[in-house]
């Protein structure tokens, strides 16, 4: 998925990527062009305002729809406590669930972003299932490090 040439939103309506045009696997989406300094996230959570049909997210906005996160951390995974968007840097992994199992705290309806380990420049986006488990949604391409995408938590809104 590429965006336009200024501000992007890029819309996530369900955490579980559904089967694919061509097959039966699932389809994980490539932003191939995400600049922090002028795209956001934004995750149709269920209950929150109008929900497309499937949306799935959980509702963790800090005020309301089109609001920032309410908790964000973005580091070490062994500092990571918790907060509903987690962003390790540092290190890469070769599973959402082991970017999962590396953290603490965290819940149902989480969200991590970690290096991905197994292919160069690709960041992943995961939604926490469980403690000590989650599953992949979304890929950045391009990317040489999560820390050098400088993510904040008004990447990070529900709508």
């Amino acid at each position: 998925m590429t965006g336009g040439t200024d501000s992007d939103t890029f819309v996530f309506q369900f955490h579980n990527p559904v089967p694919g045009v061509v097959g039966s696997t699932s389809d994980i989406t490539t932003i191939t062009d995400f600049n922090p300094a002028e795209d956001k996230f934004a995750f149709d959570a269920v209950g929150l305002y109008n929900d497309g049909f499937g949306a799935n997210f959980v509702n963790n906005a800090s005020i309301q729809s089109g609001y920032p996160v309410s908790s964000f951390y973005s580091g070490a995974a062994s500092g990571a406590n918790g907060e509903h968007v987690v962003v390790i840097t540092g290190e890469s992994f070769n599973s959402a669930n082991e970017a999962a199992s590396a953290i603490s705290g965290e819940h149902a309806g989480d969200i991590i972003v970690y290096q991905s380990s197994y292919t160069d420049r690709l960041a992943t986006l995961a939604y926490v299932t469980a403690d000590g488990s989650a599953h992949e949604f979304a890929h950045l391409g391009g990317v040489v490090t999560v820390a050098d995408l400088g993510l904040t938590a008004s990447d990070f809104t529900f709508v």
